[in-house]
């Protein structure tokens, strides 16, 4: 009962709830659940003391990583850069929950944009739905680094190469294990399969996954029939945050959104600029461009053969 009073206490802005998240944030023998909550709760509310505490809280391995996530309720262009140099060091998950928070802000957009210019990023460490979100953060400017991100090969032409390297022959031999990595990199974060992975996308166990040319559908016209639960919904904060997702529930004050790779967030409609609900599928055209042949034998033998 008193956490709990402490919870309503900081959401409605009491200084000093506020001050005992920050004792229990610094505090190092604290359980870790308790400091994480602290974090979350201070970042949730965007209290500004919390920005001095960020840097050192990316080194703290038990925090790091609702630490980058915590940088996204912020514009500020230095701690930006100082998770932009940290990012070589980072494992795959920090990695990933890194790219998420510079692809929200424009600024941490374009601090993102020139480590891929430069190489620092690879292009390959960017899923398809970010480019298309920091194509909308950055500008024209990202097109110009990344170059065109809807304009892929036609889907005739598309079909006829992926045909050609799916071939029954090339799917026996494909590497399961491997695949399995692929599927955890590339889709995991949206779609489960067996119980494992996220709940954005349908749920693949039962789909129709051992025709080749139902996977291909899917992937390669990710639009090409779409249930409204599945159009990508695009809102941005009266604070220049953006977030691109789907509407996990709503009510008169809040939003809810269900997020590629996060805990789902909690949107107040006053805070609110924009909302747009795209004509498009959340999954992104080219899941495949960024795979090399043999990892697209892999990961499709795993999604087909899998059992």
């Amino acid at each position: 009962v008193k956490q709990l009073s402490l919870e309503i206490a900081q959401y409605f802005g009491d200084t000093e709830a506020a001050n005992q998240f920050f004792t229990t944030l610094r505090d190092k023998t604290a359980p870790v659940d308790k400091r994480r909550k602290a974090l979350q709760t201070l970042s949730a509310q965007q209290r500004p003391e919390l920005i001095k505490e960020l840097p050192g809280l990316l080194n703290d391995p038990a925090l790091r990583t609702d630490a980058i996530h915590a940088i996204a309720s912020f514009d500020d262009e230095n701690v930006g850069k100082q998770l932009m140099a940290m990012y070589p060091k980072l494992n795959e998950k920090d990695k990933d929950a890194a790219i998420q928070t510079l692809s929200s802000r424009p600024k941490y957009g374009w601090i993102l944009a020139q480590a891929i210019k430069n190489k620092a990023v690879e292009k390959r460490d960017i899923p398809a739905g970010t480019a298309r979100q920091l194509r909308r953060v950055v500008g024209s400017g990202f097109v110009e680094i990344w170059g065109p991100i809807d304009q892929l090969p036609s889907n005739e032409i598309a079909y006829k190469k992926y045909r050609a390297i799916l071939t029954p022959a090339a799917l026996d031999k494909a590497d399961l294990k491997k695949g399995h990595t692929l599927f955890t990199r590339t889709c995991g974060s949206c779609h489960k399969i067996y119980g494992e992975g996220g709940t954005i996308g349908p749920d693949l166990t039962g789909s129709n996954r051992s025709k080749v040319d139902y996977l291909l559908f899917n992937v390669l016209e990710p639009s090409g029939e779409i249930q409204d639960d599945y159009k990508l919904v695009v809102i941005t904060t009266r604070d220049g945050r953006t977030y691109s997702g789907n509407i996990a529930s709503e009510n008169e004050r809040q939003v809810t959104m269900r997020i590629v790779g996060q805990e789902a967030a909690v949107i107040n409609k006053s805070n609110i600029q924009s909302r747009e609900v795209m004509p498009i599928s959340m999954m992104p055209t080219g899941l495949f461009e960024n795979l090399t042949n043999q990892e697209v034998i892999d990961i499709v033998g795993f999604l087909s053969k899998s059992k």
